[in-house]
């Protein structure tokens, strides 16, 4: 036995047509589990998982491997996941105790549900996506693959408005990824991720080697965590070792009135620890000057901020620097020393045609592309970096990136989808770094608030 520790609705609300209402059962294909990879002769001595994760840097998750299962927990819930591998029998009771909290997968897993945009990315760069059958919000999924499976019926949009309906196409997975909830039917197929609770940016990255562990895909999360831990600890020691004061950072955002807050608006600073330490890895002070992060009123706010020489705004609304002037009722001419630098920043650098982010997909696994984008706000004269991903300068004008289902760069739903961070090594010595995404950019936007709202208790996290 080998141990090794670890630590939204949809956007577009669909009408329900008489077809569907009448033959729900073909809203979604039957995918049963396929059997290339079973074993057709089980060998009880023989050790089935020969790629072993060596999880090292992550606080939730856990991961014990035996000959033919592995035991995965979600320590931030106290969920137990046994992992069988097709063709072989799974523990007994006497081994693997029957508890509410423990589910059996057979592995590797070919169909399933992603209730949850953040499961996404990771399952994409193991180069799993084939198994992506059904999404939930779908119009917030930023994925250019997911949205050409789609748009062409390989994956289906989970219903959201006809109960019945989603019932009956939950029944046509095997697994149901989910990182907020557990649909009624789907408790003995749903796992459970935090990736998004993990507090720190490598950790996030770290949950490449949960989901691997449902295809037996531990070979290509090993190599894709160590190119991002030395990536990120490359931009990481550049940043950190500039020899110049540290301006000070903000992440914010105006809280519109609504239904969610009684129609109250209020201004609120961000604490979460994952802010807090991409800002200081990208060589910043994490602003910390005030021992409340919500306001009543925006003169407040502003008072609160003096000393602040970046902001990144992650209202829910306003994508423009008039916009966020209006937001936070302030001029172009203000004082504030964020106003002044033109240092104004947004997460939404990257968005599908409905405005769903990728804030909420790719950043929380691409972490040292993250980092690569903060570094940018803070010194941009470090690596002479004109790309950027998910962080853009509304001061400057920068243009949100549309993603698309053109974008695909995986049309065979097998190819990996590569990581957005450059080389920071690359850079180091002077060259252009590898950036293997490439968008379409767009400056003709039209913002859409309604699902971003019920983002808001999600964004804190992220």
């Amino acid at each position: 036995m080998v141990v090794h520790n670890n630590s939204t609705r949809r956007l577009r609300s669909k009408a329900i047509g008489t077809f569907l209402l009448l033959a729900p059962l073909l809203a979604l294909p039957t995918y049963g589990q396929q059997t290339p990879d079973c074993v057709t002769t089980y060998d009880p001595t023989q050790d089935y998982f020969p790629d072993k994760s060596q999880v090292d840097g992550g606080a939730l998750f856990s991961i014990v491997y035996n000959k033919n299962y592995k035991v995965v927990k979600n320590t931030s819930l106290n969920t137990t996941y046994i992992l069988t591998q097709c063709g072989t029998p799974p523990p007994n009771s006497s081994v693997v105790p029957p508890s509410n909290t423990t589910i059996f997968i057979q592995i590797p897993v070919t169909n399933l549900a992603s209730l949850a945009t953040t499961a996404i990315t990771y399952i994409e760069m193991l180069g799993k996506q084939s198994s992506i059958k059904a999404v939930d919000t779908e119009g917030l999924v930023s994925s250019p693959c997911v949205q050409q499976g789609l748009e062409k019926g390989t994956i289906v949009g989970l219903e959201d408005s006809n109960s019945t309906l989603r019932v009956e196409q939950m029944k046509n997975v095997t697994v149901v990824l989910s990182s907020y909830g557990v649909d009624p039917g789907t408790e003995n197929k749903t796992v459970m991720t935090s990736e998004v609770e993990d507090p720190s940016p490598l950790n996030r990255a770290e949950w490449l080697e949960f989901y691997s562990t449902f295809f037996n895909a531990e070979k290509a999360a090993q190599t894709l965590t160590a190119s991002i831990n030395n990536n990120y600890n490359c931009f990481k020691a550049a940043a950190t070792s500039k020899p110049t004061t540290k301006p000070v950072i903000a992440w914010g955002s105006y809280d519109a009135p609504s239904s969610f807050n009684k129609n109250v608006p209020s201004w609120l600073l961000s604490s979460a620890p994952y802010k807090r330490i991409l800002s200081t890895d990208a060589g910043a002070t994490f602003f910390n000057g005030t021992d409340k992060n919500s306001f009543a009123n925006p003169t407040d706010f502003a008072a609160a901020v003096q000393t602040v020489d970046i902001f990144i705004d992650e209202s829910v609304s306003g994508s423009t620097f008039d916009a966020f002037l209006l937001n936070y009722n302030l001029t172009s001419t203000s004082s504030l020393k964020f106003i002044q630098n033109k240092a104004v920043f947004r997460e939404d650098g990257l968005v599908n045609p409905q405005n769903g982010r990728d804030w909420f997909g790719g950043a929380v696994a691409m972490d040292d592309a993250v980092l690569q984008d903060v570094i940018r706000a803070v010194h941009p004269d470090l690596f002479k970096i004109n790309q950027y991903n998910w962080i853009r300068n509304i001061a400057k004008n920068e243009s949100m990136q549309l993603l698309t289902s053109a974008n695909c760069t995986a049309a065979d739903a097998k190819t990996p989808v590569p990581n957005r961070a450059l080389a920071c090594a690359s850079l180091q010595a002077g060259g252009g770094g590898n950036n293997a995404a490439t968008t379409t950019t767009t400056t003709n936007h039209v913002a859409s608030t309604i699902a971003f709202t019920l983002f808001a208790t999600l964004a804190i996290l992220l």
